[in-house]
């Protein structure tokens, strides 16, 4: 029977107990002197491995880390202005105070060099990917730490990828002139939390850490964060919340919070509202191409070497018997009987019959019979390209800027040409096409994943906004709130100024969830500010997959 705390001797345990503290105190002291903003991964690598003395959790040690760099870097604020959205629609921001002698960050594809800058190591922006499991009291029970756990699993299925960074303060407020948006590790003034960062008991986190990759499911049915499985195409936010609960009644589907934390992280690094124009991501690289000829038994499409230009190597495709030639919708059964989903392994040019054509390989194991009507189409990617991009750089593969690939922002992979679907918020749409405004939305926010479900029935009320009419509708900015809702103050932005992404207005009444980033074939609607509002939590598309949610699934409220 194990023996009691209470029982035996209690002075020596009590001072065994006291003697690790200690110990761990003394470990933190010495490392965290070492700390200069330009080393932070090379002393964190140094410090894991003897942060263990006594009987810290994983969760605890990089609680104990991210408290290191937050006291290295006290007193330090840094500040982007931009224009008041009453004054001008510039985008564009101006690094203050300690931010004032840094550059924006870069955007790099795969080729480019990495070369080192100030975000690389900042004690602000440094992040660390964990294999993590939501626990009943917000905090996560973390199995592995990536480079400094051997068991660490990028794949997720011993557990999702999370991101895990510092939990910032911030203040965020207009003058009328300038808005203003001031990021600090610990507090001054009347600095606040982000709302992810709000534990369920109301105190401010000391780390943050949100969801590294789009949705994909695990062999067994798990919905999960990681490179390398299925991606959960043609998945509802309703059926994402039963997949993500199968790791245990804790998970849930993606927040608002965590699409705020996302857009403070870009603008902290990069300087301007929104990613759309430097950062693209998978916003236009939808095509659809009929084989050049039937084949039997193979493992890859014969297309034209003009079509072959178009499709990226590492890209995902379906293919479908097509057999109509009209309908070429791509959740058209038809339209994917051949190959449910596949990656694009190689292209190679050959000739056949004295004609030039391009082999399309596909990363599939059964040969398949392809006849001349077959269709095949590009689909959003798997979980994982941007692992190609530079040490802890933000970009995208290919380029930036011509919107075919994912990119990743602060270790966090979005826009990888599906949207992604979570239940936090959900949106009660009341429209009337004979009333001005005809579209008003009325929003409720889930602080408690247990309480994620379809309906608003659990959820508070935060809440509106609307529009005069319904569809499109460019973001010039968000209203200044505490509680992580991305809620339109002004519309009538564009593609290259204000927010630069779009809300879809939806012409129908209902309950709708949230639809965010945009998919391969939105264009310049999407971006990290963008969302969908016409669909509802029971809605499976091709071009729609649920995502984890990060810290923002067990939040309290922050009173001050």
């Amino acid at each position: 029977m194990p023996v009691s705390i209470f029982e035996g001797n209690k002075a020596e345990r009590v001072a065994k107990a006291l003697e690790r503290l200690a110990g761990n105190s003394r470990i933190d002291q010495t490392f965290e002197a070492l700390l200069d903003g330009t080393n932070t991964s090379k002393i964190f690598g140094q410090w894991w491995p003897i942060s263990g003395e006594g009987t810290d959790s994983r969760y605890t040690r990089l609680e104990r880390w991210f408290s290191m760099l937050a006291r290295c870097w006290a007193g330090k604020t840094y500040t982007v202005r931009w224009n008041d959205w009453r004054v001008s629609n510039d985008p564009k921001g101006t690094p203050l105070a300690d931010l004032a002698d840094k550059a924006p960050a870069g955007c790099y594809t795969e080729t480019d060099a990495n070369t080192p800058e100030w975000c690389d190591e900042d004690p602000m922006t440094w992040y660390v990917r964990a294999n993590a499991i939501s626990l009943a009291d917000g905090t996560m029970h973390i199995l592995a730490v990536e480079g400094v756990d051997p068991g660490f699993d990028v794949s997720g299925n011993i557990a999702p990828v999370y991101t895990f960074s510092l939990a910032l303060w911030m203040a965020h407020y207009t003058d009328g002139t300038h808005e203003y948006k001031t990021w600090a590790t610990t507090q001054q003034g009347g600095m606040r939390p982000m709302a992810c960062d709000v534990a369920p008991d109301n105190s401010k986190r000391i780390m943050t850490w949100h969801a590294s990759f789009g949705g994909s499911m695990t062999a067994d049915g798990k919905l999960t964060s990681g490179v390398g499985n299925q991606p959960a195409f043609r998945v509802s936010a309703t059926a994402g919340l039963t997949a993500a609960r199968k790791w245990n009644a804790y998970e849930g589907t993606y927040s608002d919070t965590d699409r705020d934390h996302l857009l403070n992280m870009w603008q902290l690094r990069h300087f301007s509202l929104e990613n759309s124009g430097e950062l693209e991501g998978c916003l236009s690289y939808t095509w659809q191409y009929t084989v050049a000829m039937a084949e039997d038994g193979v493992t890859s499409v014969l297309v034209t070497t003009a079509q072959a230009a178009s499709i990226l190597i590492g890209s995902s495709v379906e293919l479908g018997s097509h057999p109509d030639g009209t309908d070429s919708d791509r959740n058209t059964a038809a339209n994917r009987d051949l190959i449910a989903y596949a990656k694009v392994e190689r292209i190679e040019t050959v000739t056949i019959d004295g004609a030039e054509y391009a082999r399309v390989h596909l990363g599939i194991v059964e040969p398949v019979d392809i006849p001349a009507t077959a269709l095949l189409s590009s689909m959003p990617w798997e979980p994982g390209s941007t692992e190609r991009l530079p040490g802890r750089k933000d970009g995208s593969l290919y380029s930036c800027t011509n919107g075919k690939t994912p990119a990743r922002i602060a270790g966090i992979e979005v826009l990888d040409g599906a949207y992604a679907v979570g239940l936090d918020p959900l949106w009660m749409s009341d429209y009337d096409e004979s009333r001005t405004p005809q579209s008003i939305y009325t929003v409720y926010q889930c602080r408690d994943s247990e309480k994620q479900s379809s309906s608003t029935t659990n959820y508070e009320e935060v809440g509106t906004f609307q529009s005069a009419t319904a569809g499109w509708h460019y973001v010039k900015r968000f209203a200044i709130r505490k509680d992580g809702m991305l809620l339109p103050e002004a519309l009538g932005g564009s593609s290259t100024t204000g927010m630069k992404s779009a809300f879809r207005f939806n012409a129908s009444s209902g309950v709708r969830c949230l639809w965010c980033f945009g998919a391969l074939n939105f264009g310049g609607n999407g971006g990290v500010a963008y969302a969908y509002g016409s669909y509802g939590p029971g809605t499976a598309h091709w071009y729609g997959r649920p995502r984890l949610s990060g810290a923002g699934k067990k939040r309290g409220e922050w009173a001050a």
